[in-house]
């Protein structure tokens, strides 16, 4: 089948130009899309000039395949080819977004993944979404993320947690994430420092903030 999110799902069987008409008669926007990476390898021109129909700023993988991040090396490419389909999608005018889960945030080699990852792209082609909830599970400090990553942090999925909770893994597969959606609870109803986040994430850039409750 068609592997373009866009065409198929994305935009509920209509082609972006129709999606977009209705979105305007409605007074709505898309400035962001998750996509599989399979799309944004294969078909970049596809997705760009659906992007640019939608007026798109940011289109990215929600998760690293889990046969791309075995090991450091793996991070490593997974760099590279996030910095080769950023200059892909500049002439369309959007960045490539990723969006963390919850692995990649532990030590493995002595070096944790996910700060590997954000030194190693360019900011000016790459955008990172954090997800709160992940970020948390995984055992990172998101106002420290930020801080560290100004440059990087253009998107946030807002959630919250009833109680602190960590994967009880390294937060690599939908088993770890399925035992942790009991802690998901609405925005403000939970223990995350939402105010201190949120004050951080505008601080340093981001411009989007997305509420979601799995």
């Amino acid at each position: 089948g068609d592997r373009l999110g866009f065409t198929a799902s994305g935009t509920f069987g209509r082609t972006p130009q129709e999606f977009r008409a209705l979105l305007d008669k409605h007074g709505l926007t898309t400035p962001a899309a998750h996509i599989e990476l399979a799309s944004l390898v294969e078909r970049p021109d596809a997705v760009g000039e659906a992007a640019q129909a939608l007026g798109m700023r940011y289109v990215g993988i929600s998760n690293i395949p889990a046969e791309r991040r075995k090991t450091l090396d793996d991070y490593k490419r997974m760099a590279d080819l996030f910095n080769e389909m950023g200059g892909k999608a500049k002439p369309y005018g959007f960045k490539v977004l990723y969006h963390n889960h919850g692995y990649g945030l532990a030590p493995m080699d002595g070096q944790i993944p996910f700060r590997m990852l954000m030194d190693a792209v360019d900011p000016n082609v790459v955008a990172a979404e954090m997800d709160l909830f992940w970020t948390t599970a995984g055992g990172a400090d998101p106002v420290e993320l930020l801080t560290a990553y100004p440059d990087h942090y253009r998107l946030m999925h807002v959630k919250d947690m009833r109680e602190k909770a960590r994967f009880s893994g390294d937060g690599g597969d939908a088993s770890q994430w399925m035992a942790l959606f009991p802690q998901m609870t609405t925005a403000g109803n939970g223990v995350l420092d939402l105010p201190a986040i949120l004050g951080t994430a505008k601080r340093v850039g981001v411009e989007h903030f997305f509420v979601e409750q799995d």
